[in-house]
């Protein structure tokens, strides 16, 4: 007899894979309809590689797929160009330009910033540069090098194309931080993160809470992040802040004692919920134990941190990725939006992310309140992130 229980445990093909096999499905179809088979392993690669498990992803993928693919061709075009002039095709000829055309086009990603490209341009540039060295049929007619190289770059443009416009339009992923929330409505998107469940990381001199960064799948490491927002809690006399060049680094003092000395710039020392603005190439040392919030928001977004007392109200527009960060328990957050109003509880710690808008017009409205009634002790922060 059949266990249903057991049958229901079995792993079951998700949306992504539906989708992937979907994408290339059409792509295959469409290919042999119009007669240009050898075009489609490229486009079927493109595909694999953008269907991501959020609309994000995908975009970032595809554009980095599509920027490679695109400089990697010209590079093959030009190579190819040399190599059809070699009537003998040596092989030394081929291996010199093959070595060369690796170099420049390692170096030139790195030059124009578009490091993720690498890989996924030099797969284009080998595969469109020894194609037409490969046997042909007796009859077949060789194809010129630039028109091979624009339609292997055209093949996985379509690729890139078709998989994103699959993902985004068939069962839309939904964005990674409304996954699993219980907080998600229809008309207006937040979100309640308890602060057990922020991102720690231990230093020799403490530890650093990551409440925040965009987008959500970046890695702080690599520098490629609109703004990040930590906590940082240091128990060292001395620390030395880690440079961010490009980015403005903004740091308010939660409790403790800091002073901090900028070696290209100003020297300040911090009181509590004091705030200090400087440039993350700054050479900075952090004198004093405490806790911290920095905030660290690239050339193209503009930020800042407001102290949120009880009885606040606030009217905001949907044009900023907004949050709030409590500072003592019992606190509570009111969010008002289309006629209905939400109310998160909040302890020392958490956060609430407030989301853009689906329909990209409405404002909505915050008010702080604590469950002991009015005081006069700071009940959030709110910490703003505006594209510029």
């Amino acid at each position: 007899m059949v266990d249903l229980e057991k049958l229901q445990k079995i792993p079951h093909p998700g949306l992504r894979n539906i989708k992937t096999a979907l994408a290339a499905t059409l792509c295959i179809v469409v290919y042999t309809l119009i007669g240009r088979p050898e075009g489609l392993p490229l486009a079927c690669i493109a595909i694999f590689i953008c269907m991501q498990d959020s609309v994000g992803k995908s975009w970032k993928v595809g554009r980095d797929r599509a920027m490679g693919t695109l400089v990697g061709g010209i590079f093959a075009g030009i190579a190819g160009t040399v190599v059809a002039l070699d009537a003998q095709q040596h092989l030394f000829v081929v291996a010199i330009l093959a070595f060369a055309g690796i170099v420049m086009y390692i170096f030139t990603c790195n030059l124009i910033k578009i490091e993720n490209s690498i890989v996924i341009g030099l797969a284009t540039y080998i595969i469109i540069l020894f194609s037409p060295l490969s046997p042909q049929a007796a009859d077949a007619v060789p194809v010129p090098v630039w028109i091979h190289a624009f339609n292997r770059t055209l093949d996985t443009m379509v690729g890139v194309f078709v998989g994103c416009s699959v993902n985004i339009l068939l069962f839309r992923p939904r964005p990674e931080r409304f996954r699993g929330h219980d907080t998600i409505n229809p008309v207006f998107h937040h979100e309640h993160r308890k602060a057990s469940h922020h991102k720690t990381v231990r230093w020799e001199g403490g530890f650093t809470q990551e409440l925040y960064i965009y987008p959500e799948d970046a890695i702080y490491q690599s520098m490629e992040f609109d703004f990040r927002v930590v906590v940082n809690n240091g128990n060292a006399e001395r620390s030395c802040f880690r440079k961010f060049p490009g980015f403005k680094r903004q740091v308010m003092l939660l409790d403790g004692e800091m002073r901090l000395e900028h070696k290209d710039g100003h020297d300040v020392t911090l009181g509590q919920y004091e705030q200090d603005v400087s440039l993350g190439d700054w050479e900075t040392d952090c004198l004093g134990r405490g806790t911290d919030i920095t905030l660290l928001t690239s050339q193209t977004t503009s930020g800042k941190f407001e102290v949120l007392y009880y009885g606040t109200r606030l009217k905001l527009d949907n044009n900023a990725f907004v949050s709030f960060y409590c500072l003592h328990d019992g606190a509570k957050l009111y969010l008002e939006n289309a006629g209905q109003t939400y109310k998160e509880e909040l302890a020392r710690g958490d956060l609430v992310l407030i989301s853009w808008f689906p329909n990209g017009s409405q404002g909505y409205k915050a008010e702080v309140r604590h469950e002991a009634g009015e005081t006069s002790e700071p009940l959030m922060l709110m910490i703003t992130a505006r594209p510029k």
